[in-house]
């Protein structure tokens, strides 16, 4: 049996819930749930009352689906989890909530949060640094192939360049700037790089990078190509250099065992991520830097962030099967 994937089409949520089913070895099915909009807050409250027949017809007109065709469920977001509490009333079998519920948390099963949430402590609160990420295991040919189309062999440092946000202000010239002082640094001479943009990215910066000409081997910018390279990218790398206003590449760097530079992007005020960035920085997992002091950092060992294997073992236990 599969476990049905609650989304509500986030991707920065969607794929925390698909990471963790793939990296528990669950067979999944993704179903977004209807609306999102004040219906979602009703149901909330709805869910305090109705019983497991009316939980299970609910279900089934919103999505489509009998709810105990499946063997547990999964979703992230405040907006999926009365979705998720349907799913519990309805089949009393597995289901996990990523973020804490506004309510009905101690249905679930168990509760995924991170640090930088406020969460009341429970045997079901289960606390992590920024997002889940499954290091999704690629094949010695994979590698191969993938050096070989890179314009050198290496040593390479992968640079991950976010965007502007509601809580960050993104300065194209800057970064610009800092990259220009980090390719002349003398430390790193004989590095090569792997630079990937994000949805967020400005377009101006984009185009400030094409009309360069720096020591990156390969660039691959969202707007065009739409795709996400970095678990390449950070499998033949040495260390990461990511901006600050994404915690999940952030999350998903350390986890792939890179140590990572983080530049500084102005923020719009204290940010709760803060919290988690803070902690990973004093346990040598990051290190926080002004674009301007990019010429002088020096070579990172990598790291041993065992933060989403300690989840799936949990999880993996709540579900009974065998990790793949």
């Amino acid at each position: 049996m599969k476990v049905i994937i609650i989304s509500e089409g986030r991707p920065g949520h969607f794929n925390q819930s698909v990471s963790l089913a793939r990296g528990v070895g669950l067979d999944y099915e993704i179903k977004n749930i209807p609306f999102v909009d004040f219906r979602t807050e009703l149901l909330r409250f709805f869910d305090h009352i109705v019983n497991k027949d009316t939980a299970k017809e609910l279900f089934i007109k919103f999505f489509g689906v009998d709810p105990g065709n499946y063997m547990g469920a999964i979703g992230t977001g405040n907006r999926v989890h009365p979705f998720l509490a349907l799913f519990k009333i309805a089949t009393g079998k597995p289901t996990i909530s990523i973020f804490y519920p506004k309510l009905l948390p101690d249905i679930f099963d168990i509760i995924i949060v991170p640090y930088h949430d406020k969460a009341k402590d429970s045997p079901k609160v289960y606390r992590i640094f920024g997002a889940i990420y499954f290091k999704e295991k690629l094949e010695k040919e994979e590698i191969i192939n993938f050096k070989s189309k890179l314009g050198s062999s290496g040593p390479w440092i992968s640079i991950i360049i976010g965007g502007n946000s509601k809580h960050h202000r993104f300065n194209s010239i800057e970064i610009i700037r800092g990259l220009e002082l980090l390719f002349e640094n003398k430390n790193l001479k004989n590095y090569r790089y792997l630079l990937s943009t994000s949805r967020r990215t400005p377009e101006d910066f984009e185009r400030l990078l094409e009309s360069k000409n720096y020591p990156i081997d390969l660039c691959v910018y969202y707007r065009k190509d739409k795709i996400n390279p970095l678990r390449y990218f950070f499998e033949v790398s040495d260390f990461a250099i990511v901006t600050s206003d994404s915690i999940s590449m952030i999350t998903e760097a350390i986890n792939c065992g890179l140590f990572c530079y983080c530049i500084k992007i102005p923020e719009k005020g204290k940010l709760k991520f803060d919290t988690s960035l803070e902690l990973l920085e004093k346990q040598g997992f990051i290190k926080f830097i002004d674009c301007d002091k990019l010429g002088n950092i020096t070579k990172r060992d990598r790291v041993c962030f065992e933060n989403s294997d300690i989840l799936f073992d949990k999880v993996k236990s709540l579900f009974s099967v065998k990790r793949v």
